[in-house]
């Protein structure tokens, strides 16, 4: 089995498979880590931390006809509506959280308990022994076969620099001021793991940020472009 397949599986057993995010090649605009190394509290930053909640049964008697028609209608017409819970984000029990892609997956154990904290916690340093640790476990498993591909890996404590201002806090940062593009918020096509995985695993002084997104370790691209308007995905096929 030649280097890069070796690499390509193990960085995919280890990040990729378990995260579902989209593959995609990018120019390398908006990929420079130290652009995130701004305060989170900056006004021209945004976090995205995700909750959910069980849903109610609702009573089919309660019902109103016309709302199922007029749905009905809006989906036959080829426009369907979305709506979008507005409660109270206190009455919602937080049970999973998103910012930067691959985190909870790759680097961190106790992933319940990560799901349920906020960024506070992470600014706090509470899951920097686990980040440090599976960066570790990391390196250990993958320097040989990256030094073998002819890829120079960063030692763990130069991989816990790069990665820092990118995970702690645990948020996606959006500067409007600057170019979209990972990890300033974040396109579909953005190779959002393979940069992850570079800032972890390599000698940014020696490699760029998009080195394993040249290789490409994932999909470059799916099969249908990304539509203009929400939900922006291609429709099911």
């Amino acid at each position: 089995m030649n280097t890069i397949t070796r690499i390509s599986i193990l960085a995919l057993l280890t990040c990729v498979a378990a995260c579902g995010d989209t593959g995609g090649r990018a120019d390398g605009e908006g990929t420079d880590p130290s652009s995130t190394s701004e305060d989170p509290t900056n006004a021209t930053t945004m976090s995205t931390t995700m909750s959910t909640t069980m849903s109610t049964t609702v009573d089919p008697s309660e019902t109103d006809p016309s709302e199922t028609e007029s749905e009905t209608a809006d989906t036959t017409a080829g426009e369907p509506g979305f709506e979008f819970e507005e409660g109270d984000p206190a009455s919602y029990q937080q049970i999973d959280r998103m910012g930067m892609p691959a985190i909870a997956t790759a680097v961190i154990t106790s992933k319940d308990d990560y799901n349920e904290a906020t960024p506070t916690d992470d600014a706090d340093g509470v899951f920097v022994p686990e980040i440090v640790a599976n960066i570790t476990g990391l390196h250990d498993a993958l320097d040989d076969d990256l030094m073998g591909a002819g890829l120079t890996p960063c030692d763990v404590d130069t991989c816990v620099a790069q990665g820092a201002p990118l995970v702690v806090p645990d948020v996606l940062r959006v500067d409007f001021a600057t170019p979209s593009g990972f990890p300033n918020g974040r396109l579909l096509t953005d190779p959002v793991i393979d940069v992850t995985l570079a800032v972890v695993l390599l000698d940014l002084s020696v490699h760029g940020v998009t080195t394993l997104a040249g290789l490409p370790l994932n999909p470059s691209e799916g099969d249908l472009p990304p539509l203009d308007d929400f939900p922006f995905m291609a429709a099911p096929h």
